[in-house]
């Protein structure tokens, strides 16, 4: 397996990748891994993840996971050097009266 694929999550009958809670076929995608992180957002972009066709279910792969903790570890610390800073507009939802 080269450097930054994602293996298959099958069983070893089956020839493709197949969605452990419905079945559907998965295919490699890239997302973005958005989450709170001391009382400001960190976004990951090109995150590969396996989803399923049918119902959107996704999964990374321990490693991945391990890395987008490792970049937490290092927001909290104040050592990450972002690519981009965003701005974020806020809104309550009961703002829409």
């Amino acid at each position: 397996m080269e450097q930054g694929q994602v293996p298959a999550m099958n069983t070893l009958d089956e020839k493709e990748p197949a969605c452990p809670i419905c079945g559907s076929q998965l295919i490699l995608k890239e997302i973005e891994y958005i989450d709170r992180n001391d009382g400001h957002f960190l976004i990951v972009r090109a995150v590969p993840v396996q989803e399923c066709v049918e119902n959107g279910h996704q999964f990374m792969h321990a490693s991945v996971a391990k890395k987008i903790e490792w970049l937490f570890d290092m927001d909290r610390q104040q050592v990450l050097q972002p690519k981009e800073v965003l701005s974020v507009p806020v809104v309550d939802l009961d703002m829409m009266v």
